[in-house]
């Protein structure tokens, strides 16, 4: 694979990326290299000859050569008899084995102590304060890493080994045991009842009801968790060939809408959380917080320049686009009050919680993982052959009682009427690499563990220039605690650096509406055809880009447990995004014959950074009621500073091309500077009780703090109930309803405060002029001052009933929500005479928003060589202004007991049959075609919601024996602007191809159709921009369906895992947007654009291997 080829300034980078990243890998190596010598745990060796040698002796020398401590009573050593024992270079286990054979003693190792004690007699007690056992799968595999702790403690605590065993030190004989394991249902066992060494079998969790759930400042487990929360982990997202890991979530998590903006490697996502609940024409997305750290999920504030052409070709971005889904462990989407009102105003649309891997205990171990494939454009569009496209031209100027003249090449016979190129297979047909080597190591004992990974990832591009994005990243982990557990530390890093040197163009709507017989875009030797100079699409493949994006995250957890019940925490953490983009225009791009093509040169230097620090300090106290209570209570702070950076220095005028990386020598030079800073802070409290493992109840409260609002306006104070009941433990429901497995009830309520509002919008606002005054910069007034701006109001309340039926093989969750949003922060559109487009205020309009969720999930079949799961979820969201102030203008699309997110349009009435115009209906009821009928905002009565309807997904999962096969689907009901009102243009105009179905037009009088008669008349162009796209006849059923993912995979085992001394290894090939399903013809029912990239089709291949 290769992943930095040897271009001048794109190998310079690459080395300096690598060797940011070896430097790293250095003082990471370094730093395991000296963990590593206290984390040998049961790999020691030892060497003994000895005859009838006494017990103590040989422990001293044991304790010698491995520097483990013994720890025992004389009682207990003056009962063993003297050891004869020669070995050589044996594990420390089996030689405390052969030592104690025939010896009424046994032993067991915590941490660096080993325990000699007495043999348990079958049907007594186990000795005192000791608890020793092992921890099996139901097909007796040993299960390493399984959590083992005293209910109700936080000290006690510790982890099976390799082969499943674990030794306990208990503080009397009333404790409980709790055994967890991630993918398997926790156990609770009585040491009262222990007589013997225990035999813990864990069956597997096919119903995920104790799956570890990360929430707010801990973890819960679905069982009992209050909140609404959806839990994705790194075995959904593996099977996934995406470079952005909302890609693997897209259907996957009720409630959230995820839609890719463009199928261009490093290009935007919108993200959307229930539906929205504010006058924003793009709803804020989700808080996300990966490791506790604030992380710029949404747009960032990269070059958006027009300036010939260029535009803003990724949309914006996103920042999850620089976080490598491999380094990703899980992720948990918050939704309801109880979830998400302790993020306070960050927190108000909901919360995205991203958890990288950790270290984890066990021995060392290696992992690769390695995949190779392509990328091709998902959905095409079939546009008209020349013939086509001729017809309907001529069609046109027939219409029009025109003839062909000077202005229609495409008839004139510039352009051959017989040539016929397919511009789409040209710009957008390459098939692009997407390729990606990980590597893993880490292991480490229950004191102190270390992971560390790498990745190379590269992503081609489709069109016609072979530019790519290469990524390197690195990601390390290491945890640590004291024998006791009174002290943990745990840090964790992730470092990705970015090249992207893609041209800054969107060929889609060139490669769908250029006529098929104008000139190719290049000529036969590869070089630009310059054959029409104004239309040269090709030479913008000559424009420079490069784009060098910088990604770091870091995050430090400190816990001291100073009391039994009782520990302080402390995380820090931070992240910075900064890019540095260079764009150039060469005289290369511009005809050959242009006149002084030097002054029309053109570059900017754009440099931006998000930064953001998070310090989080809080306490927490745990115990137990009368062994059926759990309380616990949770004290602490937040405080989040962030602050987001743009520079950029542009010029036009370049001596030389060779220049254009240097601004500053362009005959005109301009600066941009813009610095952006925001703080919140805030104080909370958690108390949750749970009594008899059924009765639950969440109280949350939060003081919240925002720099956008002024003074004595800053803080607000929130906070949320939530309680379940778990009726499936009562007694008279297991009596009577034994096929009901698991059954619970839960409902919250809160108010959640938000800020959606510019920074600093309580103050008045100027920004430079162009011009000068006494030889400085001038300022021009930005926007208006408003002191009293204060925090929205969102109450959120939320039912659900969480069912499992047949021993959890299907288990079915459903959720109603509604949402009152008040005090709404918003811009009210001004008159133009005041100087200032609009004010922001809190307006008294009200929104409420309501849906239902519901997810199922069935273990079809569960045999011994094959199963069959089935996961299925939709998502069906409302909302409505159920209050408009009549004293304010909020704008003409905001429409009393109608969604915000719609659109009010002219009233289509279709094709006339007997003139093949459009035609409209007014306000009054009158219908005529657009030339008989003047319309006014007044006449637009039409309203069209362009917020989903509903979506969902279903995946269903086979193993049958070694061989896995998973797929995905995704659908979505919603209206959006269809692809004859996107065109831009009135059908028949000259230059403008179009898809196949535009030849279904109006040709006589009597025709039904919804396609016009053809026209290249300016009133008819003017009737189509003005009109037509802004009538609901614009506007078409978007429903669609997609295979969205196709996983197979092949685990080998026995000879072949033995012969290649490996300990697992797999194959798998994996597919991306392989077909979709709707009738829009051709336009990409996701993005729903025929002007920007859709999604990209995806196919690899790949291998996993661990040592």
């Amino acid at each position: 694979m290769n992943f930095c080829p040897e271009k001048s300034g794109r190998w310079k980078t690459c080395a300096l990326m690598s060797l940011r990243i070896m430097k790293l890998i250095v003082l990471i190596l370094t730093t395991i290299g000296i963990v590593q010598a206290s984390a040998t745990s049961y790999a020691q060796k030892v060497t003994l000859n000895m005859e009838k040698t006494p017990l103590s002796q040989v422990f001293k020398e044991i304790r010698k050569q491995t520097g483990y401590d013994f720890f025992y009573t004389d009682d207990i050593l003056n009962t063993s008899k003297p050891v004869t024992i020669h070995v050589k270079d044996l594990d420390l286990p089996a030689v405390l084995s052969k030592c104690l054979a025939n010896q009424p003693l046994t032993y067991s190792i915590e941490n660096s102590i080993i325990l000699i004690h007495a043999k348990p007699v079958t049907r007594e007690p186990a000795p005192p304060g000791i608890v020793t056992g092992t921890v099996t799968d139901e097909h007796n595999n040993s299960l390493a890493g399984v959590t083992v702790k005293v209910k109700g403690e936080l000290q006690r605590m510790t982890l099976t080994n390799e082969k499943g065993t674990f030794s306990l030190i208990v503080p009397d004989g009333k404790a409980i045991l709790q055994f967890s394991y991630v993918g398997f249902v926790s156990r609770e066992i009585a040491v009262a009842r222990i007589t013997e060494p225990l035999k813990v079998v864990l069956r597997v969790d096919i119903g995920d009801l104790d799956q570890v759930q990360v929430i707010a400042y801990g973890s819960t487990t679905k069982r009992f968790n209050t909140g609404d929360v959806t839990t994705i982990t790194a075995k959904d997202i593996a099977k996934n060939p995406v470079n952005n890991v909302l890609e693997a979530l897209q259907g996957k998590v009720p409630g959230l809408f995820i839609q890719q903006v463009t199928g261009q490697p490093g290009g935007a996502f919108s993200l959307r959380l229930r539906n929205a609940a504010n006058f924003s024409s793009t709803a804020p997305p989700p808080l996300i917080v990966v490791d506790g750290v604030t992380y710029p999920g949404a747009k960032l504030p990269m070059e958006t320049n027009t300036l010939y052409g260029t535009g803003n070709f990724l949309q914006g971005g996103n920042g999850l686009n620089f976080l490598n889904p491999n380094d990703i462990e899980s992720i948990s989407v918050l939704k309801d009050a109880d979830a998400t009102s302790l993020y306070g105003a960050e927190g108000a649309y909901g919360v995205v919680l991203i958890t990288t891997k950790k270290a984890k205990p066990g021995p060392a171990t290696l992992n690769v993982n390695v995949y190779d494939g392509v990328s091709m454009l998902g959905q095409h569009v079939k546009p008209m052959n020349t013939a086509q496209y001729l017809t309907l031209r001529r069609e046109a100027l027939k219409n029009d009682g025109s003839t062909v003249g000077a202005g229609d090449p495409d008839l004139n016979g510039t352009y051959p009427l017989d040539r016929d190129n397919d511009y789409q297979k040209e710009m957008l047909g390459s098939l692009a690499q997407t390729a990606n080597l990980n590597v893993t190591y880490g292991g480490g004992t229950q004191t102190t563990s270390y992971m560390v990974s790498g990745s190379l990832r590269k992503t081609g591009n489709i069109q016609v220039h072979k530019g790519s994005m290469v990524d390197g990243s690195m990601h390390f982990s290491i945890n640590t605690n004291t024998k006791d557990n009174k002290f943990s530390y745990a840090i964790s890093g992730t470092y990705l650096s970015s090249v992207n040197d893609m041209v800054p163009i969107d060929f889609s709507s060139v490669a769908v509406f250029t006529p098929p017989n104008a000139p190719p875009p290049f000529l036969p030797d590869g070089t630009v055809n310059w054959e029409n100079p104004n239309s040269a699409v090709a030479a913008d493949i000559n424009r420079t880009y490069r784009n060098v994006t910088n990604n770091l995250l870091a995050n430090t957890n400190l816990i001291y447990r100073p009391f039994k019940h009782v520990a302080l925490r402390m995380n820090l953490g931070y992240s910075n995004i900064n890019g540095q983009q260079l764009m150039g225009y060469p005289t290369t791009a511009m005809p050959p014959n242009k006149v002084d093509a030097a002054a029309s040169t053109y570059s900017s230097f754009h440099h931006f950074q998000t930064r953001n620090v998070t310090l989080e300090p809080y306490a927490e106290y745990n115990n137990s009621f009368w062994q059926k209570g759990e309380f616990s209570f949770k004290i602490g702070g937040k405080l989040d500073n962030n602050l987001s950076t743009v520079d950029e220095i542009s010029g036009q005028g370049f001596p030389s091309d060779a220049l254009l990386s240097n601004p500053s020598v362009a005959t005109s030079v301009s600066t941009v500077y813009r610095q952006t800073p925001y703080r919140d802070i805030g104080m909370y409290a958690i108390m949750k009780y749970i009594w008899d493992q059924k009765y639950i109840i969440n109280l949350n409260g939060r003081r919240d703090g925002s720099t956008r609002f002024g003074p004595g306006k800053k803080f607000g104070t929130f906070g949320s109930v939530a309680a379940a009941w778990i009726f499936s433990e009562e007694p008279f429901i297991k009596y009577n309803l034994p096929f009901l497995s698991y059954g619970k009830m839960r409902a919250s309520t809160g108010i959640i405060g938000g800020d959606a509002v510019g920074d600093f919008a309580y103050l008045s606002k100027y920004v430079a002029g162009s011009g000068t005054y006494a030889g400085k910069t001038t300022l021009n007034p930005g926007s208006l001052a408003n002191p009293a701006l204060s925090w929205e109001h969102n109450r959120n309340t939320e039912v659900g009933l969480e069912l499992g039926f047949f021993k959890d093989r299907v288990h079915v969750e459903g959720n109603y929500y509604r949402n009152i949003a008040s005090n709404q922060l918003m811009n009210i559109p001004l008159s133009t005479v005041t100087g200032f487009g609009g004010y922001p205020v809190n307006t008294d309009a009200v929104i409420r928003t309501s849906g239902w969720e519901m997810s199922v999930s069935t273990n079809n079949i569960r045999k011994k060589n094959f199963n069959w799961t089935t996961r299925f979820n939709i998502s069906i969201p409302t909302s409505k202004l159920v209050k408009l102030p009549t004293y304010r203008n909020l704008g003409i699309n905001y429409v009393l007991d109608k969604p915000v997110t719609g659109i009010r349009l002219f009233n289509y009435a279709g094709v006339n049959p007997e003139t093949g115009y459009f035609s409209y209906v007014n306000a009054k009821g009158e219908k005529a075609d657009y030339q008989a009928m003047e319309l006014t905002d007044a006449d637009k009565t039409q309203f069209v919601d362009l917020a989903p309807k509903y979506y969902g997904g279903i995946e269903n999962t086979f193993t049958y024996k070694h061989l896995s096969l998973d797929f995905s689907f995704v659908f979505t009901k919603r209206t959006a602007m269809n692809g004859l009102a996107q065109n831009g243009f009135a059908v028949g105009y000259y230059g403008l191809n179009g898809p196949t179905y535009w030849l279904d037009r109006w040709q006589k009088p009597g025709d039904i159709t919804e396609v016009p008669r053809m026209s290249a008349s300016i009133m008819n162009l003017i009737n189509f921009s003005q009109l037509y796209v802004n009538s609901s006849g614009a506007y078409s059923d978007a429903t669609y369906a997609r295979l969205q993912n196709v996983s197979i995979r092949y685990n080998f085992t026995g000879a072949v895992i033995s012969k290649l001394h490996v300990k697992d290894l797999s194959v798998y090939v994996q597919g991306q947007n392989l077909f979709t399903i709707s009738n829009l013809g051709g336009l990409d029912p996701e993005n729903l654009s025929l002007s920007v990239i859709p999604p990209m089709r995806v196919i690899t291949g790949g291998l996993n291997v661990s040592f």
